[in-house]
């Protein structure tokens, strides 16, 4: 590119020199024939002509000498170049391992691809953080992080910017730059301090911890044990108090004992009472299978208590049993239904004919129930309900 600059710089001199010669030519010989040319016929019509033929020559020399005149006042895009580079920092100094940012910057050209310097390029003394790339409609630019590990004054020179086209890759020197050195020694030298060591001050005589140890240990022994002591002479001294071992009461019982204490009772004659004396004879059922099989029989609904005897393969007709006075107890409750007396007498007898019926096939349940209630009170081998654990 460099030699076609040259190359155009030279044909503007030649075209400039050319220019005043022909002119010069072209005068003298107008001069010689034009007083010749206008005294005949055609003279006239000659001289028009000859008047268009210099008009266009001048126009043609003016309009390239205009041409090559911008063409040699314009700066090849090197130089433009090498006047646009800016290499600056916002930092005034720099010290060790502070980091610091140095921008640079270049005139922006769409037809090259501009490479900035990379970590290569710089001393290893400067360690590159980060570097973060911008561009405007000017400009390119890449601003540098870095962190110092030096002792002395930085200069950077010699950073070549690189400008690659398709055809054609040149590059241009950057401005230098440089960035003092700023150390912590010198504030300190600045403020008058000494930078000489401080004398080792003398040891001192301590007391020796394992001492506190041994007494805090003795101490704890010595509470431990008289608290062990008047714990164990307090329980000496106490009398022994009897302990009886809890009565088991089977479930089955529990039912019947509930059943005979609703036939004890006043036959209900009122709607509140009837409702009363159904929901006690439901609830003495639902509060044996729940004592029994652990089922939450008392918070379930009827359908619930009957899926779940099914699960546990009760007889078809203890299931039967069950079903018709939860039935009925509910239709009481919800229903509104009003039975009347010999309903009423039947739906008791019914529930005493369902207890044969739960004595015969609950006898296992209501062993291992038993043997399990005496196992968890501590029962011991042989004993019976009631007796005193002395």
């Amino acid at each position: 590119m460099q030699h076609t600059a040259r190359k155009k710089r030279k044909n503007v001199i030649a075209t400039n020199s050319y220019k005043p010669f022909s002119a010069t030519i072209l005068k003298k010989i107008y001069k010689m024939f034009a007083n010749k040319i206008s005294q005949n016929f055609f003279g006239c019509n000659i001289y028009v002509l000859w008047l268009s033929i210099l008009w266009t020559y001048f126009s043609a020399t003016t309009l390239h000498a205009q041409i090559q005149t911008r063409t040699y006042d314009e700066d090849p895009f090197e130089l433009q170049l090498k006047n646009g580079q800016r290499i600056y920092s916002e930092a005034d100094s720099i010290s060790i391992s502070t980091p610091f940012k140095i921008t640079i910057a270049s005139r922006l050209r769409k037809d090259y691809e501009i490479i900035f310097p990379d970590s290569n390029s710089f001393p290893p003394s400067l360690i590159l953080a980060n570097a973060s790339y911008g561009s405007t409609a000017f400009e390119d630019s890449v601003v540098y992080t870095f962190q110092y590990f030096g002792n002395q004054d930085l200069l950077l020179n010699g950073l070549q910017i690189l400008y690659k086209a398709k055809e054609d890759t040149f590059s241009i020197t950057a401005p230098p730059i440089r960035l003092p050195f700023s150390s912590k020694l010198e504030l300190i030298i600045a403020r008058g301090d000494s930078l000489e060591l401080n004398p080792i001050k003398p040891n001192y005589d301590f007391i020796n911890p394992w001492l506190f140890v041994l007494i805090l240990g003795i101490v704890v022994t010595i509470l431990v044990l008289l608290w062990w002591y008047y714990r164990f002479r307090n329980k000496a001294i106490e009398p022994k108090q009897s302990a009886e071992l809890p009565v088991y009461e089977s479930p089955l019982q529990k039912l019947q004992n509930e059943l005979e204490s609703i036939r004890k009772d006043d036959f209900p004659k009122t709607d509140d009472n009837v409702k009363v004396y159904y929901l006690r004879i439901s609830d003495a059922f639902r509060d044996y299978y729940e004592t029994l099989y652990g089922f939450p029989a008392l918070e379930s609904t009827s359908r619930e208590l009957l899926e779940y005897l099914n699960k546990a393969a009760e007889s078809t007709a203890i299931i039967q049993k069950i079903r018709s006075l939860l039935n009925n107890a509910d239709r009481v409750k919800f229903a509104k239904y009003k039975p009347n007396e010999e309903q009423i007498r039947l739906l008791l007898d019914e529930s005493f004919a369902c207890i044969d019926l739960l004595i015969d096939r609950h006898k296992r349940h209501l062993q291992a129930h038993k043997q399990e209630f005496e196992q968890f009170h501590g029962y011991p081998q042989n004993s019976e309900p009631g007796v005193s654990l002395q």
